[in-house]
């Protein structure tokens, strides 16, 4: 369901700033910009913050790892938005093949022991929660995952799961192709901060 405060209930900072990207880019502002600037205090500059400190702060994962990892949980939540935003980043850096290798079948395809170990954690930690347990834990250990690269992959978990939901309750609009790879190319280049 669309909401329509969300076309309009911007402070005047926030409206000037869309209308800005509108001009930029040719095209209407994504549906996650306009979320992120209603009631940016309230959710959009935390959540922003949480962000992009988990896939663009330090971490033992690349930048194209932890995204492959936020395409992976949006393919489990079918939340088309996400997997579509997050995996045109995962094809700009790691390739279209390997995007799709992963998400037809994670277990077979061509990826280093720890990103598979991470992915074991995820599919469960995402769909059935009350599965996971030490040993999913220790298993990424054994593959080389440190104790923060299972903190980082919570935390990208916990991130997917929630905003997958705020972009299917709220009916976010899925762009074409071009749209996406558009929106990757800024994404890479300047990251997931708001301010």
């Amino acid at each position: 369901m669309r909401l329509p405060s969300l076309s309009r209930s911007w402070r005047f900072s926030d409206r000037v700033k869309l209308k800005m990207i509108r001009l930029a880019s040719g095209r209407p502002p994504a549906d996650i910009l306009k979320i992120l600037h209603y009631r940016r205090e309230f959710f959009g500059e935390p959540f922003s913050a949480w962000v992009h400190q988990v896939l663009r702060g330090p971490s033992e994962w690349s930048i194209a790892e932890r995204e492959l990892m936020a395409t992976f949980v949006s393919h489990l939540n079918q939340c088309r938005f996400c997997e579509g935003s997050h995996g045109a980043i995962v094809d700009a850096t790691l390739g279209r093949e390997l995007t799709a290798a992963v998400l037809a079948d994670w277990r077979t395809a061509p990826l280093r022991p720890a990103l598979r170990a991470a992915l074991a954690l995820l599919e469960p930690l995402t769909l059935r929660p009350g599965d996971v347990g030490p040993g999913l834990v220790e298993a990424a250990y054994a593959a080389g995952v440190t104790e923060q690269g299972v903190r980082d992959v919570v935390h990208i978990c916990a991130i997917f799961c929630t905003i997958n939901r705020v972009a299917d309750a709220v009916d976010f609009a899925i762009p074409d192709d071009k749209g996406f790879q558009n929106d990757a190319y800024q994404l890479l280049k300047r990251g997931y901060a708001i301010g």
